[in-house]
């Protein structure tokens, strides 16, 4: 299973985080399944449908996809990390420039006679 990446302390409790935490468990997990690669190839020796040589091979190969597996899910998850916490941070800041207009015209409004 993926080890998700690390967590700064600042970030430990933060939604995004632990959704982060949840992909890389569900997804990360079948993306980067070696362990599983691995005990079909030895079952497929066993079977004499492939020979050692091959099997370490096919091993090899894998491990090095599974690799590249791992590091394209984590730049994916990112990068959705950061176009969602954009959009929200865009749209927090504008809520925040509504309000205070709000309080402004509201203020100008009990200031009328």
């Amino acid at each position: 299973m993926t080890d998700a990446a690390p967590v700064d302390d600042k970030d430990k409790d933060t939604l995004g985080r632990r959704l982060s935490e949840a992909w890389h468990k569900t997804v990360g997990a079948w993306a980067t399944d070696d362990k599983g690669t691995a005990s079909l190839v030895s079952r497929l020796v066993d079977f004499r449908t492939l020979s050692t040589e091959e099997a370490k091979k096919v091993l090899v190969d894998a491990k090095k996809r599974v690799e590249e597996n791992r590091a394209e899910l984590d730049r994916r998850v990112d990068e959705s990390w950061h176009r969602a916490a954009g959009f929200f941070t865009t749209e927090q800041k504008e809520l925040k420039k509504l309000e205070e207009r709000l309080a402004t015209l509201e203020a100008r409004f009990k200031a009328l006679p």
